[in-house]
């Protein structure tokens, strides 16, 4: 496995972080937007959906850059133990710029003909805190990933470089 494969590797992953960062949820809210259930319009306020496509665009962007030079390092290096950390942080900003988007209390207006008949709101701030409390636990896990790295990186280069020098004996 070489640097080939790296580089491979980081593009299937970043192409996998923009679909599921970038284009799900552009198509979500996009179709959320307007919709009638049973000749009853249903519309989602305009400047709600403006902060939201910004946002998940600037941080689906961000992370989706991140996870391509994530997965193309190599494995065990402070390289890719310092840019998962960055990965994490920003997908706990990605998941926080969904609560100060609006797209956690998704508003929806309800129009009768001519009329404004009322609203409907959605709360998934709920939600947002827990994935919140799971990307907490990630960021120990992946702390604990990078100071190992460091301590043992002597331990990890010579198990790394070892199978290429191929039975000559280092004097």
């Amino acid at each position: 496995m070489g640097r080939n494969f790296n580089i491979f590797k980081g593009l299937i992953y970043l192409s996998v972080y923009i679909t599921t960062t970038m284009v799900i949820p552009f198509l979500t809210f996009t179709l959320m937007k307007e919709f009638s259930i049973n000749g009853v319009d249903i519309i989602l306020e305009q400047p709600d959906y403006d902060r939201i496509i910004f946002w998940v665009s600037a941080f689906g962007l961000l992370i989706s850059a991140c996870a391509f030079f994530n997965y193309s390092s190599p494995k065990q290096s402070i390289r890719k133990g310092t840019i998962s950390l960055i990965q994490i942080l920003l997908n706990c900003l990605y998941i926080w710029s969904y609560k100060f988007s609006g797209a956690t209390e998704i508003r929806f207006e309800i129009i009768i003909e001519v009329a404004n008949f009322g609203f409907i709101a959605i709360n998934v701030e709920n939600m947002v805190m827990l994935y919140m409390g799971v990307y907490f636990l990630t960021i120990v896990l992946k702390g604990y990933d990078f100071i190992d790295f460091i301590i043992n990186r002597e331990k990890i280069r010579e198990k790394r470089y070892k199978p290429q020098l191929g039975g000559i004996d280092k004097a």
